[in-house]
């Protein structure tokens, strides 16, 4: 189709050219702005930080909401509302896609998490006026509703960064794991310095609102940087061409193909041979119904007869001196301007959506599943399995560090991602199927509860790197790869898609954690009385002196 609207271009501008008109000038897509000193890469970074910051910030506060909530599943319950809203926000994400733009949605959902992070900070954890029950569903509550708000961001911006090139996604996914780390490091340093747990997690949530509050003002200034406008116009060219053909024709299957390379084509050609009037023999002109409302281009002049029927496999030559002697043909022009995409107004517009959504799952559907497996067994133990190692050395500094290792190997991981290697579809989903194998180890570790079969404090840090590090880089790969493989203006989708199956992943993880917590045992106690019972201390007679007393502690002591 490209090929046929060059031709038809080419011959309107050599009449045009004959009939002394000014040509057009046709704007072709030159070389993108230079992201100069990485502006653009290193706001979509501190974004996909910001994005998971509030997550991070409810799970990375595990000491204190374990010394709140002493005996419950308060970790358990917090990754499974997250994902179980985060997957309600993606999907209505995708419902809603042509609905809003992106700088709405994730400006949403900016606004959302800021919010609710600062009313938890100031009335559930600064003032705690509300009973333990009462504090409990609110936490419960606001991680609910900073799922929905950081899922609406992190699908609008893996939409986004997918008409970016592939270093942004990875920018992106670089961020997220920047988040886990940042978190880490902002809940050591808290702990440390803050002896009381109220003050110390406090002063936690305030340096992520801080954060989240940066993030607000560099989205707005990126949205307007001159690379970002380059690939959203070539974005919602794309889009529009590919609207033009189905107008063309309805019946037309939906195609992911990318469209060649410095395609420039910007309308729709119609070529209309004039009819011969059986009365008079003269031309008539031809009318159609199918119009964007633009004038038919029929031009009076006249041309030579040899010009007139051309010797098939030649093109005619048209010079100024002889271009006005015989009728010529009309050439129907549609011309287009791109405008924003349409609304989808009509069940058959929605139709088309679906269809599209379809077609972009079937080309991707092996990346689905890899990111699938990778957040499954992710979730499967962490946070909830990580949080129930005991350590009779490290005490409740323990779930910190484990969670901190992997956060820090996972943005490792996501770095090493970035690595130019061409994983194929095959790698990547034995890779996420031998990442099931780290689920039996990291159990063993904390089960049963008396008596784990894998003691000592080295081999659960160690298992918990390679989990970190693998969710690195097999989570990022899939997501950089997965929005290549269709055309330009299917690459939202196919973010979108991910994300989908992303959190698919995170919700069936988490829910199978809670059975991997009922293998733990009942909770009996101190684990490291079980672990280390200490040596058994004759018993105090009955009928002593306060002098014998003493005298038996001292005795005992020594």
């Amino acid at each position: 189709m490209n090929e046929t609207l060059g031709r038809g271009y080419a011959r309107i501008e050599a009449i045009r050219a004959a009939r002394g008109e000014p040509l057009p000038m046709v704007p072709e897509p030159g070389a993108p702005p230079p992201d100069r000193y990485n502006s653009v890469y290193l706001t979509l970074f501190v974004a996909g930080a910001a994005f998971l910051l509030p997550f991070n910030s409810f799970i990375m506060a595990v000491d204190y909401f374990k010394d709140q909530y002493p005996d419950s599943t308060i970790m358990f319950d917090m990754s499974t509302v997250y994902i179980t809203s985060a997957c309600v926000a993606v999907v209505t994400n995708n419902l809603l896609l042509d609905l809003f733009t992106y700088n709405t949605r994730i400006t949403f959902g900016i606004l959302v998490s800021l919010a609710t992070m600062l009313f938890v900070a100031v009335c559930n954890i600064g003032w705690d006026g509300f009973s333990p029950h009462v504090s409990y569903t609110i936490n419960l509550v606001a991680i609910g509703v900073v799922a929905f708000g950081c899922t609406v961001q992190q699908a609008s911006y893996y939409g986004f960064t997918g008409c970016l090139p592939p270093r942004y996604t990875q920018a992106v996914m670089a961020g997220e794991s920047a988040a886990g780390f940042w978190v880490s490091l902002d809940r050591v340093v808290t702990k440390y310095g803050f002896h009381t747990p109220r003050r110390s997690t406090f002063m936690f949530f305030v340096f992520s609102i801080l954060i989240l509050l940066g993030h607000s003002m560099l989205h707005h200034v990126m949205m307007r940087h001159p690379l970002v406008q380059h690939y959203l116009r070539l974005t919602n060219e794309s889009r529009h061409r590919r609207r033009i053909q189905l107008h063309l024709n309805p019946n037309e299957d939906v195609t992911l193909m990318e469209s060649e390379a410095g395609d420039s084509s910007y309308g729709v050609l119609k070529l209309q041979s004039p009819a011969l009037s059986s009365a008079t023999g003269q031309a008539e002109p031809e009318t159609s119904a199918f119009s964007f409302a633009n004038p038919v281009y029929s031009p009076t002049a006249t041309a030579p007869a040899s010009l007139a029927s051309p010797p098939s496999g030649t093109e005619p030559t048209i010079s100024p001196s002889v271009a006005l002697q015989t009728p010529r043909p009309s050439y129907k022009v549609e011309d287009v301007v791109f405008e924003s995409p349409e609304r989808p107004t009509s069940w058959r517009a929605f139709k088309r959506g679906v269809k599209a959504r379809w077609a972009v799952a079937r080309a991707i559907y092996p990346y689905m599943v890899s990111i699938g497996l990778v957040y499954f067994t992710t979730l499967s133990l962490y946070p909830g399995i990580a949080s129930e190692v005991p350590s009779c050395r490290l005490g409740t500094w323990m779930p910190i560090i484990l969670m901190s290792a992997f956060n820090f190997f996972d943005f490792i991981g996501k770095i090493a991602a970035a690595w130019p290697y061409e994983w194929s579809r095959s790698q990547l989903l034995m890779a996420s199927g031998v990442r099931l194998l780290l689920v039996p180890l990291m159990l063993l570790c904390a089960a049963p509860r008396h008596s784990p079969h894998i003691v000592g404090d080295v081999y659960s840090i160690m298992f918990s790197v390679v989990l970190g590090f693998s969710n690195g880089v097999f989570g990022s790969v899939p997501m950089i790869l997965a929005p290549s493989r269709v055309g330009r203006e299917h690459r939202e989708i196919a973010g979108n898609m991910m994300t989908l199956s992303y959190n698919g992943g995170l919700l069936s993880g988490s829910l199978v954690s809670y059975l991997l917590l009922s293998m733990l045992g009942p909770r009996a106690g101190d684990p490291c009385r079980l672990l280390y019972p200490t040596p058994h201390l004759p018993t105090v007679p009955p009928a002593t002196t306060t002098a014998g007393n003493v005298t038996y502690l001292t005795t005992a002591l020594h």
